[in-house]
């Protein structure tokens, strides 16, 4: 009998200042949706046990007005402006250490559950899964997020410097990186970072 998958867990950065952005990421709305919740909706239908949402203290407030679904817990970065390693480091220390973990940044806003149940799915699959970093990309080869990260992985991702990034941790060893494909949906592939990019998401969306 084949032993059950660890557990998983859940990153979800949200401490950018979104600075040329012009509005806190954690904030961003489209069409008058807030998607912070809608992200941690799909991480959680994807399978996550738990999903580390992790802030500024500046939106803290708001944040816990609004309301998050569980099982958001909140992750404060009192030194965001260090980059986003910094948040990705109280991430996991927030996180049990011997469980698998999604990373996934909130200005990338149109993942859906679909797409990321798609990535675990294949990694769940993987005989080898503790070792691997599996990202969903396009027919071309582009890569997207969230990340998935093994077991293995994981315990590497706790290990990184200050200058260090995941990037750095996907591409260090190609054999252990399982790319999914995901086809029609390019909710894991856009990323928002200046009112320009939010304005064209907006204009490709339907009515």
């Amino acid at each position: 009998m084949s032993a059950p998958p660890p557990a998983l867990e859940a990153i979800l950065l949200a401490a950018g200042a979104g600075r040329r952005l012009g509005q806190p990421k954690a904030l961003l709305e489209i069409r008058g949706r807030w998607m912070l919740p809608a992200l941690v909706t799909a991480l959680s239908a994807a399978g996550s046990r738990t999903v580390h949402v992790v802030l500024r203290p500046q939106e803290e407030a708001e944040v816990r007005a609004r309301g998050l679904p569980e099982p958001a817990r909140i992750v404060l970065n009192p030194e965001p402006e260090r980059g986003r390693g910094s948040s990705v480091r109280l991430g996991f220390a927030a996180a049990p250490q011997d469980c698998a973990v999604l990373v996934h940044p909130c200005d990338v806003p149109l993942l859906g559950a679909a797409a990321a149940a798609r990535v675990v799915a294949a990694w769940l699959r993987a005989t080898e899964r503790d070792e691997l970093a599996a990202r969903p990309v396009t027919p071309s080869g582009r890569g997207g997020h969230p990340l998935l990260l093994g077991r293995a992985r994981a315990a590497e991702a706790r290990l990184l410097g200050p200058d260090q990034s995941l990037r750095e941790l996907l591409h260090r060893d190609p054999s252990r990186r399982l790319d999914v494909l995901v086809r029609g949906d390019p909710g894991p592939f856009l990323d928002v970072d200046t009112p320009e990019q939010l304005q064209l998401l907006e204009s490709l969306l339907p009515s």
